[in-house]
């Protein structure tokens, strides 16, 4: 159970609950500043925030009662009482997607495009905070158990009460994947301001690529990390791949349709595109072999996980590799100096 910080009357404020709540607000100034200096109309990003912010809870908290029906009495229950129960991450993006919708709806915006590469890079670190905040409780475990001594702290291993109440160290999933966000926010970040701007072949769109390239990082993270956790959330029908994971997959080839469609449009379709989407999907093969043979042989995980992540890493590349053929060469100036 998280720890207590303050308790008055009936109401009590949680460590977790601290944490969770810092990195909402951080996103969100971050966002709003972002979006302010960048020409946006403030209303449409305060409309956005409040939308993103309730759809996510009820989205996130709907994934879960669906995957974890068990933990709650009834449905009414497991969207009203947020006292108990948990939260299913994957439901972070069509939340957004969502918001943006009703902000466009309401005629606050034309471009929610820019709205979303405002939002990405403190979205990135809204996630990590929320990875942070598992620290101060027991809502996921890593599978791993660590029995070296010297690797028996953070940032590989946590302690935790096994069943007969002795201590063991297990893989700190959450708090390695804190330090993954953070690296994904410091890059979103330098993407937007180094990338957004930079003109692309045959008029494609500028905007929106500072998303796509977060929802890329995202879900190459969640991929590899939430195959570490004992406590998964699967769907009803599939108890082999959890939902955070096709939900990863979904995110990585979305942003890869993207970037192929523009890149078709600009360049016409030719054989560096079959070669990227050939690679893509030999490096999407290699990672669900690598979780396949985890999932098979638990002890394998020093062979798999390294396997696993260079997949993800050529998952990511090869995505970026499509982003860049879109993107018109840099004009040099006389002389040979880049203008």
């Amino acid at each position: 159970m998280s720890g207590a910080i303050l308790t008055i009357g009936g109401l009590t404020l949680y460590k977790s609950a601290l944490v969770i709540a810092l990195g909402a607000a951080a996103c969100f100034c971050l966002g709003f500043a972002l979006y302010s200096a960048h020409g946006g109309f403030r209303p449409a990003f305060w409309l956005f925030a409040f939308c993103d912010l309730v759809l996510s809870i009820l989205f996130t908290r709907f994934l879960h009662f669906y995957c974890h029906a068990e933990q709650y009495p009834s449905f009414w229950r497991a969207m009203t009482d947020y006292s108990v129960g948990g939260y299913v991450l994957a439901g972070l993006v069509p939340a957004a997607l969502a918001a943006g919708g009703i902000v466009k709806a309401a005629g606050l915006t034309r471009n929610t495009a820019r709205l979303f590469d405002c939002f990405a890079p403190g979205a990135a670190l809204a996630v990590a905070l929320i990875r942070l905040s598992a620290l101060f409780n027991s809502t996921c475990r890593g599978k791993i158990v660590v029995h070296t001594p010297i690797l028996q702290h953070l940032p590989l291993a946590s302690a935790v009460s096994s069943s007969s109440g002795a201590a063991e160290y297990r893989f700190a999933t959450f708090f390695v994947e804190f330090l993954l966000m953070c690296g994904v926010f410091l890059l979103v970040l330098r993407f937007f301001y180094t990338r957004r701007r930079r003109a692309m072949k045959a008029d494609q769109p500028r905007d929106g690529n500072t998303a796509l390239y977060a929802l890329l990082l995202f879900g190459a993270a969640e991929l590899i990390m939430d195959s570490t956790r004992y406590d998964s959330s699967f769907m009803q029908f599939n108890g082999f791949v959890s939902i955070g994971q096709m939900a990863a997959a979904f995110c990585i080839l979305a942003v890869l349709i993207v970037w192929s469609v523009r890149s078709i449009r600009a360049n016409g379709r030719g054989p560096f595109h079959w070669k990227i989407w050939g690679l893509w999907f030999l490096a999407l093969a290699v990672t669900g072999f690598s979780e396949y043979f985890v999932q098979r042989f638990g002890n394998l995980y020093l062979v798999c996980y390294p396997v696993m992540a260079a997949g993800c890493f050529f998952l990511v590349r090869l995505t970026c590799r499509m982003y860049e053929s879109i993107c018109a060469k840099k004009k040099k100036a006389k002389g040979g100096s880049a203008a």
